[in-house]
């Protein structure tokens, strides 16, 4: 298991990898200063808050144009999340 703080113009989120995602990309995280992770935000069981489970954590792509587009759709599914919640 490894703790990972993840940062982007919007803030500061603290996640971890788990045994099998450490065991596949934890090496990337010694190899790579800067991540692109793909992950899912997945509501407490309480529904008081939130957790973000990585998937995948390695070096960039070079289309930013990309991931700008999928940081929209991030932001949309963590609204859908919020809705749902009543926030």
């Amino acid at each position: 298991m490894k703790f990972l703080t993840l940062a982007d113009w919007t803030g500061m989120v603290e996640t971890e990898l788990f045994a099998q995602t450490y065991k596949s990309y934890g090496l990337a995280t010694v190899h790579y200063p800067v991540l692109e992770v793909t992950a899912t935000v997945e509501p407490f069981e309480n529904r008081r808050g939130f957790s973000l489970r990585v998937l995948r954590a390695g070096k960039p792509r070079q289309n930013l144009n990309h991931s700008l587009n999928h940081h929209s759709a991030l932001e949309r599914e963590e609204f859908r999340c919020h809705e749902q919640l009543g926030r």
